[in-house]
């Protein structure tokens, strides 16, 4: 079966990840000469519900989702932010700020 068109990059993964009421999983783990794949099925309905396959040699990872869970076995997910430095300048700056926030959180615990 070609399973191309259930790949999702590490972003969508984790993301879907995030939604998942971890007690209502399980966690398969197979390993062959080359890769290690990691399944996660829900208790309930036993579905497949993503995989993870990482390759041994290069340590690439591939990443599936196969099927959503029901909506109780569902947590309501965490925004995360996202931030994209593309200058040398930006990543100075964006340093700059948290150094300055650490000083000040620093401060207030002494």
């Amino acid at each position: 079966m070609d399973n191309s068109i259930y790949e999702v990059d590490r972003d969508e993964y984790v993301s879907f990840l995030g939604q998942l009421n971890k007690k209502l999983m399980d966690v398969e783990e197979h390993s062959l000469e080359n890769c290690t794949f990691m399944k996660i099925r829900s208790q309930k309905t036993k579905k497949h519900l993503c995989t993870r396959i990482i390759e041994h040699e290069t340590g690439n990872e591939k990443y599936f989702i196969f099927n959503y869970p029901d909506a109780d076995e569902r947590i309501a997910p965490k925004p995360i932010m996202q931030v994209t430095l593309e200058t040398k300048e930006e990543v100075q700056h964006f340093f700059e700020a948290l150094g300055k926030l650490q000083e000040k959180e620093h401060g207030r615990n002494i």
